[in-house]
């Protein structure tokens, strides 16, 4: 009988609380293809720069392709920790003066930030669609893989950090979230 009050009451939550755990699992989500992709290419860098190094002190060689495969896999290592640290709210900030504001002035202020993100990510994303466009006609030398390779991960991570920022906005603007999050030890 415990386990089905148990399991009615967890039915009856409020929607604030429903809400947020379904933004949380959002942010999850992000965090998780974030990190994806930072283990994935600092894998793939770590691997093609070690081989590097054992053909050229062991086989007095030198893989060609070794230079060109890290220069493209870095901007996505990059964009992938952009997108983690924007998921877990870990990016260099300071809310000292939101502090110091009512709740409400800081909710509003958070909100002013979120549609600030919101603007300058829909800005790069529109711009970087314009870089992609000069840089579709350069090829790396050895692989002769197209640069915009590698550009694709900024369209792509302001993307992702875009999403994120709306999904904050509607944690704030339904007031499921505090505007600021406090740190846990």
């Amino acid at each position: 009988m415990s386990q089905e009050h148990d399991a009615m009451k967890a039915d009856n939550r409020s929607p604030a609380s429903s809400l947020s755990r379904w933004l949380d699992r959002g942010r999850e989500l992000f965090y998780a293809i974030g990190s994806t992709v930072v283990v994935i290419t600092t894998a793939v860098i770590g691997i093609t720069l070690m081989a590097g190094v054992i053909v050229r002190y062991f086989l007095a060689g030198s893989l060609a392709w070794g230079n060109e495969l890290p220069v493209i896999l870095f901007p996505w290592l990059i964009m992938g920790g952009v997108v983690m640290a924007a998921a877990r709210h870990q990016h260099l900030g300071v809310d000292f003066f939101v502090r110091k504001l009512s709740p409400g002035a800081a909710r509003a202020m958070m909100v002013v930030v979120r549609l600030m993100v919101v603007a300058l990510m829909v800005l790069l994303i529109q711009q970087s669609s314009v870089l992609l466009q000069y840089m579709q006609y350069q090829t790396t030398p050895v692989l002769g893989w197209s640069a915009t390779w590698a550009f694709y991960s900024l369209p792509l991570g302001a993307g992702g950090v875009l999403l994120l920022a709306i999904i904050d906005l509607i944690g704030l603007a339904s007031g499921s979230e505090a505007p600021i999050k406090e740190l846990t030890p």
